[in-house]
């Protein structure tokens, strides 16, 4: 009887901890949030159906963040070279640690001229930067990333 009760209590457990896991998505626009069964993102909008059935397409230059299967991409400002002044853009949260955040940009970055006959193909490419309190704090480097991605619990493969 004991051993069923043990094995009672770890199913139960099971499936409240696994029912507790599922993910919210949400998007937040102009400082609104709302909360969607459905969420597909586009090249420059984002098509969302809400919990009552109604569908919404957001431009992404309104979204200030949002949160998809478990991931959350938050409007940070750019500190990359060359980008605008005020330029922003959704990052991927990736860790935080002692008040600082660590997110992941993607860009697509392409190099050489066409007309020189020595372009190559665009690829995508991850920078990381570390934020503290919304504000852009310091950026991942190759001289600075032994220490700052450890100190994140993130692993440097290569």
């Amino acid at each position: 009887m004991k051993k069923l009760s043990v094995i009672l209590i770890l199913v139960l457990s099971a499936l409240i901890l696994k029912a507790g896991g599922e993910a919210t998505n949400y998007v937040t626009v102009n400082g609104k949030t709302y909360f969607c069964q459905t969420m597909k993102t586009g090249l420059l909008n984002m098509s969302v159906k809400l919990s009552d059935g109604t569908t919404m397409k957001v431009p992404f230059k309104n979204v200030d963040s949002y949160s998809l299967n478990g991931k959350l991409y938050e409007r940070l400002p750019v500190m990359c070279k060359g980008a605008p002044a005020n330029c922003t853009a959704l990052m991927e949260y990736v860790t935080s640690r002692n008040g600082l955040r660590l997110y992941k940009f993607s860009k697509m970055q392409c190099k050489g001229e066409m007309c020189e006959g020595n372009f190559e193909k665009a690829h995508l490419q991850y920078v990381y930067f570390v934020f503290k309190d919304g504000k852009f704090y310091l950026p991942v480097t190759r001289e600075n990333m032994e220490s700052i991605l450890p100190f994140f619990g993130v692993k440097i493969i290569g």
